[in-house]
């Protein structure tokens, strides 16, 4: 091989243009590739064709050879550093190239994100569209609904305005058909009224006279007649030689020591005596002619009594006249439980009733002389009450009582009989303690009744009881000899009185002691003995006088 043909052998870094069309990034424009196909051309058209290329073997041309070589060379080096020109902004190019693909990568990475968060917005801005329609469609069902709701309610508060007319029409012609009820009510209440009064005994729930309130009364009346008496301590100095006298008067055989000691039963027999000393002066008043209660209460005897035989006598069978009588009872001794000695109307005003004002005095002059207060305050409040207690005492007894259908009764318990709880309020034992235990009644037995049972039925099984009696007890019963003894020693005391008239005891006792102690039942008040026989209140119309005359004649 020629130097021509080594040179050109020599391998040289020459870069082919052809190796850009293999490139994978490489594009280059069909100007680019003429270029290159026309310098390609002018390179090898410097060369000797391979025919032409033989091997000189003498050395005296080696310098010239590397000349040629040299000469040769030079252009192809030219070329190269040409192509290496050439080829560097190829290279630029591919570095920009490569650049720019990263920067697309990142670009479409980018993208790629704005292409998910877009989706994802738009996705959201879907959903919440879809929200918004959904709750534009709830609203508008809500608007349809209120607006249905509202059409319903007009047309309801319309259907009321109608309503409230027809009922005003209503309530119009209900207020006439009332008004037309009420007088034909009145009407008939007229009639019923003459009937039902006349007919009726049943006492009205505000009458004065109604059970409750009789018995309240009663029991206000209990209360007073304790405060008259004091409760006998401090400032009050008791007779207690009179005090035993109205013991063994009303048949007490206790024997009283001290006034300290038997306190409870010097009040128990005080108290009894005051209802019987105004019991005494009742029964004096109504026998007297020309007073004006007693003569209400004999013409009402009277003409009850004629009512009743005409009720028998006369042929007819209509209820009023069949209960006239009992009606009138209870009306003339409602009206004397009402006005009855009540202050007296005259021209100089009014003024207390003669007989409260009279008999006053005469009690507490009584009582005076049984007990003593000291203190001058407390003795003007006692003597107060007794106005008072003797007006109340004779309306209960005398009128109240009368009211009730049938008429109410009052009983003394006799002494010396068992205790019964059912009609019977114990005060004390024998010791003084006060004693309610119903177990303990057992052995207790009566040693004085010192305010009266009271109730009505008394003789029956059916009685019914307003005031238990209320009762001083003693643990032990006497035998009959001893109490008959008890009682012939009563019996002897009027005489020993009469023999000594200097004694006290007889400003103390009424003038008719027996009949005093019973004004409902005088002789059966003297049979303690007999207790069965002393329950029948219903004879205390035998008084004596003109009421027991005209009884008598009925009775005939």
């Amino acid at each position: 091989m020629t130097d021509y043909a080594q040179s050109y052998e020599n391998p040289h870094p020459i870069s082919n243009e052809n190796d850009m069309f293999h490139s994978p990034n490489t594009n280059p424009s069909d100007d680019t590739l003429k270029s290159y196909a026309e310098e390609e051309k002018n390179v090898y058209s410097g060369m000797p064709l391979p025919t032409e290329m033989h091997y000189i073997p003498h050395n005296n041309n080696r310098i010239t050879y590397n000349e040629d070589y040299n000469t040769l060379t030079q252009p192809f080096d030219n070329i190269t550093k040409s192509e290496e020109k050439k080829e560097e902004p190829y290279y630029n190019h591919n570095q920009d190239k490569l650049l720019n693909e990263k920067k697309n990568k990142d670009l479409q990475y980018d993208y790629d994100n704005l292409q998910e968060k877009d989706l994802d917005s738009t996705n959201k801005s879907n959903k919440d569209r879809k929200i918004k329609s959904q709750e534009q469609k709830i609203i508008d069902k809500l608007q349809q609904s209120l607006e249905l709701k509202e059409n319903q309610v007009q047309n309801l508060e319309k259907e009321k305005e109608d309503l409230d007319a027809k009922n005003v029409n209503l309530r119009s012609k209900l207020e006439e058909v009332i008004k037309q009820n009420a007088l034909l009510k009145d009407e008939a209440s007229n009639y019923q009224s003459a009937l039902g009064v006349a007919t009726s005994f049943q006492l009205s729930d505000d009458d004065q006279n109604h059970g409750v309130k009789l018995t309240n009364d009663i029991s206000e009346l209990h209360d007073n007649i304790k405060k008259y008496i004091t409760n006998l301590k401090q400032d009050v100095v008791v007779n207690m030689d009179e005090v035993k006298k109205l013991l063994l008067h009303y048949k007490c055989p206790t024997k009283i020591k001290s006034q300290k000691k038997d306190r409870l039963l010097i009040q128990a027999v005080l108290h009894r005596h005051v209802i019987e000393t105004i019991f005494e002066y009742a029964s004096q008043y109504f026998e007297e002619p020309g007073k004006h209660e007693a003569d209400i209460v004999r013409n009402e005897s009277l003409l009850s009594e004629l009512l009743a035989h005409t009720s028998k006598c006369r042929a007819g069978n209509d209820e009023i006249t069949r209960v006239g009588p009992t009606k009138l009872r209870q009306q003339i001794y409602s009206i004397l439980s009402n006005r009855g000695f009540a202050n007296v109307i005259s021209s100089d005003g009014e003024n207390e009733h003669p007989f409260i004002n009279s008999r006053k005095e005469q009690l507490n002059k009584v009582m005076n002389q049984l007990r003593t207060i000291k203190d001058n305050q407390k003795k003007t409040a006692s003597d107060n009450l007794a106005a008072d207690i003797i007006r109340e005492v004779v309306k209960i007894f005398w009128f109240r009582l009368k009211v009730q259908e049938p008429v109410a009764e009052f009983f003394w318990i006799p002494q010396n009989i068992k205790v019964d709880p059912t009609i019977m309020e114990v005060n004390q034992t024998q010791n003084g303690d006060d004693d309610d235990d119903d177990d303990l009644h057992v052995n207790l037995y009566v040693d004085l009744c010192y305010f009266p049972q009271i109730g009505r039925d008394l003789d029956t099984n059916n009685q019914k009881t307003y005031t238990l009696a209320k009762v001083i007890t003693r643990t032990f019963q006497y035998d009959d000899q001893q109490f008959q003894e008890i009682i012939s020693q009563q019996s002897r005391q009027p005489q020993q009185n009469q023999e000594q008239p200097t004694q006290p005891t007889q400003s103390i006792q009424p003038t008719q002691p027996t009949q005093s102690t019973q004004p409902i039942q005088p002789t059966q008040s003297t049979q303690p003995t007999q207790p069965t026989q002393s329950t029948q209140p219903k004879q205390k119309t035998g008084k004596t006088g003109f009421l027991g005359t005209i009884f008598g004649r009925i009775l005939k």
